[in-house]
């Protein structure tokens, strides 16, 4: 037998975590205000630590007894104080990013998506600038992702942008470290953007189509329409004289009267320049203003799941297939093949990329790896009367409903608590951290962040 534990299980752990900081009292709790010296049984394995070499906590039954003898005060977490968080990875000119990719495992661990510190905004990457022809290693990207559209951006290096959301400002002290950026879904009602964005989501949607092999000996032509009805295209003067040059291959019109339509070619007459479509055009192009592209046909095949999708060849150079740009990202697919034909090239393979789940940026938590939380408090001098100053400490733990030494079996509700506040032993530590000595001052302020891996 073998298995796995889903990144979704992660994020979904995490997500019921967040859910009970609401349902339960949870509190950081600081201690330890002597220094790091010699062993200690059960709390850690290192016999000469200091406070320059930390010691690294360990998971024993006799631990906590030793925690709560180092107590010096505790502090409840609030929700507002809570996030999911995904790594940081910030755009840097000259940085080759990876793709997004349906079929990639444990993706979460890639740098497929970045973070634009101008505009706090994040984007994920679903062409790297290769075509697709690889996710990793790919050309660097060198101009960096701006604005907020519900669609997708392509950069003039080649790279293909989708943005999902931008971090507020009141979550930038709480949340934004080095290392890491809050996200959350569903959009709150001051993230419009991102809200735009989840409900512009297309579930199953083929926002891109990679080219894995460009095969080789593929044609094309671009030029202006020089007529047309309603079943044909008349090309341009420089078209090829040679019937059946076109056959099976597709024109799609580029600007103009009728942009965006897209009709495959069943026979072309060389010598009149006349393509004959397999459809009729639902707006007809017109001469000397339409601008056309015919080049070999995508094929869009799913069996019974999804439909709509359609899609042409963009780029062609030296014979061999470059991109694949998707004209319409159709709906609900699930699974899906693509083929080419037409053009007189061959062994392209091109591969369908499949949407997340609700489409891009429908759930940034999920699609960006949210399999971690940050838990914010911040200390403000005495924070009352429970939290000594000129004094400093070296512990902090989370401990789950502790209870009040003077009320019987209460579970603690207060803000703060001093040491003698709480009953001893009471309550489950749930996370422990040791670090370095911080010193406290009447007027200072310790902003505590604690990120916890699901």
């Amino acid at each position: 037998m073998s298995a796995i534990i889903n990144n979704k299980f992660r994020t979904f752990n995490a997500d019921n975590f967040i859910t009970s900081i609401g349902t339960n009292s949870v509190y950081l709790l600081i201690g330890k205000n002597d220094v790091w010296t010699g062993a200690s049984r059960g709390e850690y394995t290192e016999t000469t630590p200091s406070d320059t070499v930390i010691p690294i906590p360990i998971d024993t039954d006799i631990a906590p007894a030793k925690h709560w003898d180092d107590v010096i005060a505790a502090k409840k977490i609030i929700t507002t104080n809570v996030s999911h968080v995904i790594k940081r990875v910030d755009w840097t000119s000259g940085t080759s990013y990876d793709a997004y990719g349906d079929d990639i495992e444990d993706q979460i661990g890639e740098n497929f998506f970045v973070f634009s510190e101008p505009s706090f905004n994040v984007y994920k990457c679903i062409d790297n600038g290769s075509g697709g022809s690889t996710r990793l290693g790919a050309p660097v990207s060198t101009v960096e992702p701006t604005g907020t559209s519900t669609g997708l951006t392509t950069t003039a290096d080649g790279y293909v942008w989708k943005f999902i959301f931008q971090v507020q400002q009141a979550d930038v002290l709480k949340f934004v470290t080095t290392d890491w950026l809050p996200v959350n879904k569903d959009a709150n009602i001051s993230q419009t953007e991102q809200a735009a964005v989840e409900a512009a989501a297309v579930n199953g949607a083929l926002e891109y189509i990679r080219v894995n092999d460009g095969g080789t000996g593929y044609i094309d032509d671009d030029g202006v329409v020089a007529g047309a009805g309603n079943d044909t295209v008349t090309l341009s003067a420089a078209a090829s004289a040679v019937n059946g040059t076109y056959d099976n291959m597709s024109v799609y019109i580029t600007s103009g009267t009728g942009a965006g339509q897209i009709r495959t070619i069943s026979t072309y007459v060389g010598g009149t320049k006349i393509a004959t479509l397999t459809a009729t055009w639902t707006t007809n192009p017109i001469a000397a203003d339409s601008v056309y592209s015919v080049a070999p046909t995508v094929t869009v095949s799913s069996g019974v799941d999804g439909s709509g999708a359609t899609a042409r060849v963009k780029t062609i150079t030296g014979g061999v297939i470059k991109k694949i740009e998707v004209v319409d990202k159709g709906t609900d697919y699930r699974l899906a093949t693509a083929t080419i034909t037409g053009g007189a090239g061959s062994n392209a393979i091109v591969i369908p990329v499949i949407s997340p789940v609700g489409g891009h940026g429908s759930n940034a938590v999920t699609e960006l790896g949210g399999a971690y939380v940050m838990l914010n408090t911040r200390l403000i001098g005495n924070d009352g009367t429970d939290f000594p100053v000129n004094d400093d400490f070296r512990k902090v733990h989370l401990v789950v409903n502790p209870q009040v030494s003077a009320s019987g079996n209460a579970v603690a509700s207060e803000n703060t608590y001093s040491k003698s506040e709480l009953k001893e032993d009471s309550g489950e530590i749930i996370y422990s951290e040791f670090r370095a000595p911080i010193n406290r001052a009447p007027d200072s302020t310790e902003d505590i962040k604690l990120v916890v891996e699901f």
